[in-house]
Order: C-alpha cells, then sequence, then structure tokens
C-alpha cells in the first residue's frame, strides 16, 4: 500500500538544522514512518508544514511533501491569544475570518473543505495524527475520494468526554469541541497509545481501537548513546527534564518550583519555545542548580540521557498519552520521577515513582531515588527491559502494518 503519514510540525525531526517546535507526537509519527518503510513493503509518505519544505524530498526511504492547513493554525493563533494573552498581528486577519466562518457556516461544517492537494494527492490511505481541525480535514477529503483513514490518537485530552456535551466549546487548542467529537466518530479505524484511551474510546465513544505501544528503535538508541559525542552542560550528573516553555500541558514552573526547593540537586532543562513570557519568567527565576538549553536536536538526546540520573516529568495526566520522553529514558536506563503521569508504564514496569499529582511527594520521591544508586540502576533496568519488550521498533511496525492490511 501506499500510506500516508500526516504530522504538520514534524519536519525539523528530520532536519535538525531547520527552526521548529515539535514534541512526542510528532517523534511517534516519523518514528513509525521510518520504521514502516525500513520493516514493510509498504510506500510511505509524509505531510508536514515548515518555511524550508517547499517540494518533495525522500529522507531513510520515507517521502516528504509540503501541506498546510490555514484553519488548524489560525485556531492556534486565536487560542494562543485568548488563553495566553499572545498577540500576533496575523489576528488582525484570523478573528475576523473566523467570525464569518462562524457566520456563514455551519459549526459542524467548518471542517468540510475541498482541498485540491489532498483529492488529487497520490495515497491508499491517511494517517493523521492528533484530534484537531487539520485531522478532520483530512478525514474528510479522504472519505470524498473514496479513501479511508486511521486516526493516531496524541494524548488522553484527544478522547475527552466532554466533547459530545451539547454546549460546543474550544478545548486549550482553540479546536471546536464538535470538531473533535466528529472525528471520533469518523476516522475509518483509531490507534491508541494506552489501556485509559482505548477503555474511553470504547465507553464514551462506542469506537474500537487498536492498542499500539509507541516505538524506539533502542538499538540505534544504543549505538548513539556509546558514540563520543558530547554536550556542553555544567554538570556532570543531573536530573533531566524535557518540554515546551508553557505553564498548562508541560508545566515548566513546576519544574522550577521542584528545583527550587531542591538545591541539593542539579538540574538540566530542555526549553523549547512555545509562550515567550512564561520562558520569560522561568529564566529570571532560574535557580543556580538548573541549566536550561532553548533547543536540542532530536539526535542529540542520547548524549543528553546518557548523563542523567532521573528523568523529571510534571505534565498533567489528562494532557499525556505515553510521553515518548519515558521510551528514551528507558532505552537509556534511566529511572523516571513524575508527578502524575504514568501512562500504564511507570508503576506497571517499575521502572520509576509517581507523586500522584502533589508537589511534595515528587521532591520526596527525587530525593529518595538520589540517594539510593541501587534503587535507581534497579529501576532503570526495569525500564530498559519494559522499552526491549513492549516498544522495540520493528516489533511495533510489523503489527501496524499487519493492522493497516485489515483496513
Amino acid at each position: 500500500m501506499n500510506i500516508t503519514f500526516v504530522s504538520l510540525p514534524a519536519y525539523p525531526i528530520v532536519h535538525p538544522e531547520y527552526p521548529g517546535i515539535y514534541g512526542g507526537t510528532e517523534t511517534r509519527a516519523v518514528t513509525l514512518a521510518k520504521g514502516l518503510a525500513r520493516e514493510s513493503d509498504h510506500q510511505i509518505q509524509f505531510l508536514a508544514r515548515h518555511l524550508q519544505l517547499k517540494q518533495s524530498e525522500t529522507i531513510d526511504q520515507v517521502h516528504w511533501h509540503p501541506w498546510r492547513d490555514p484553519t488548524a493554525e489560525r485556531n492556534s493563533r486565536i487560542a494562543e491569544f485568548l488563553h495566553h494573552k499572545k498577540w500576533r498581528t496575523s489576528l488582525l486577519w484570523d478573528v475576523p475570518g473566523a467570525a464569518v466562518g462562524q457566520l456563514f457556516t455551519s459549526s459542524t461544517d467548518r471542517f468540510k473543505q475541498t482541498d485540491k492537494t489532498l483529492q488529487c494527492f497520490d495515497t491508499d490511505l491517511f494517517c493523521p495524527f492528533g484530534v484537531h481541525s487539520a485531522s478532520a480535514k483530512i478525514i474528510h477529503n479522504a472519505h470524498v475520494s473514496r479513501r479511508k483513514a486511521v486516526l493516531f490518537l496524541g494524548s488522553n485530552a484527544d478522547v475527552d468526554s466532554r466533547y459530545l456535551q451539547s454546549k460546543p466549546f474550544r478545548n486549550d487548542y482553540g479546536e471546536r469541541s464538535t470538531t473533535c467529537a466528529w472525528i471520533l466518530k469518523n476516522a475509518d479505524a483509531i490507534v491508541a497509545q494506552n489501556e485509559f484511551q482505548q477503555q474511553q474510546l470504547k465507553e464514551v465513544f462506542q469506537r474500537e481501537s487498536l492498542l499500539l505501544p509507541s516505538p524506539i528503535d533502542v538499538v540505534k538508541w544504543q549505538s548513539q548513546m556509546n558514540s563520543t559525542e558530547s554536550l556542553d552542560i555544567p554538570f556532570d550528573r543531573y536530573v533531566l527534564w524535557i518540554g515546551r516553555a508553557d505553564n498548562f500541558s508541560k508545566r515548566a514552573d513546576w519544574a522550577i518550583e521542584i528545583a527550587r526547593q531542591t538545591p541539593e540537586l542539579n538540574y538540566v532543562m530542555i526549553l523549547n519555545p512555545k509562550q515567550d513570557h512564561v520562558e520569560q519568567q522561568i529564566r529570571q527565576n532560574c535557580p543556580e542548580n538548573v541549566h536550561i538549553i532553548s533547543q536540542l536536536p532530536f539526535e542529540k538526546m542520547p548524549a543528553l540521557l546518557r548523563n542523567a540520573t532521573l528523568l523529571l516529568n510534571t505534565s498533567p495526566r489528562q494532557l499525556e498519552g505515553l510521553p515518548n520522553t519515558f521510551l528514551q529514558a528507558g532505552a537509556s536506563r534511566v529511572p523516571i520521577v513524575s508527578t502524575e503521569v504514568d501512562a500504564g508504564f511507570v508503576t506497571q514496569s517499575a521502572s520509576g515513582l509517581v507523586g500522584d499529582g502533589s508537589l511534595e511527594r515528587t521532591i520526596h520521591n527525587l530525593r529518595t531515588l538520589t540517594q539510593d544508586e541501587t534503587h535507581r540502576q534497579l529501576l532503570g533496568n526495569n525500564a530498559y527491559d519494559n522499552v526491549k519488550k513492549k516498544h522495540e521498533l520493528k516489533t511495533i511496525c510489523l503489527q501496524l502494518a499487519s493492522f493497516f492490511r485489515t483496513v
């Protein structure tokens, strides 16, 4: 088959010299695309959006093509302004455009626009990642052109039960609840990351799904860890935090507060740009035991985790699926200390400690593991064994290829 993945921010993963913000969902999409291209006889394509992606190109057997969804981009900018008061000049056009669309188009039909690029695109199957208007447009155009679309969930927020309530609303990303509900109803098949998502789909949305563990190429990761590359970090050992500069999905401010209350520990934060005012505030309030790196190319992550003692996660559970950083930590034998995200990984594999939403408990867990090297090594080995057994890229890709044939 000819299969096309769609994750618009993903291009900088394969071109680290280009600026761009991406996260675990984009990393998962690219990892699956590259793995399928290598491990199956399917032809794999990828639709993405980036100023540098102006024409089609092939990287690691995956054929990349440019595609934009102005509606999703506009929704994101409006949501950023409403929730975080971040002004952009483009809002002068965004707000009137959204108002006109609301006035003349039914809320259930705003994403049902014929897209010439999608209509003419040579593929058998579309695979959008995440529940948002771009995925809705992909699914709609796939059906109009008599093709199918498999939706890959990006986080637990993608199956929010409130999407079915009678009063429409916009979520934190500016997406309409009616659009999100339509996506979950009309995707030809759905791929879930964890048992919570699968159960929520079945009980709330009456949809069956494939439970597909997120993948990581453990062999390649270990090879990169053993390389001689070093990073310019002032600490020999450190607690590692990775996320975007925001206070709602990754809660970077929680990580800073934890670091302030544990001055005896050193921290490295990979603080990907998101909200300028949040990043500025974090840098201003940053204690001396925290070293901040704005962005780090994906291929340098193994070197970063090589010297980490623990991985710290401060995200709320409802906005995560299975963080890709958990798999990276597991492949690196680094234990996890999570404020509340478990994702069926940390406790089941005995690969770390979860603080049940409490900063105090999280701080206690950090101090406990920092002082107990034997316990850390045990948890790290458990994490590695779990990743190797359940998340190895080749195994996951063969399972997904088989599933695509049934679709």
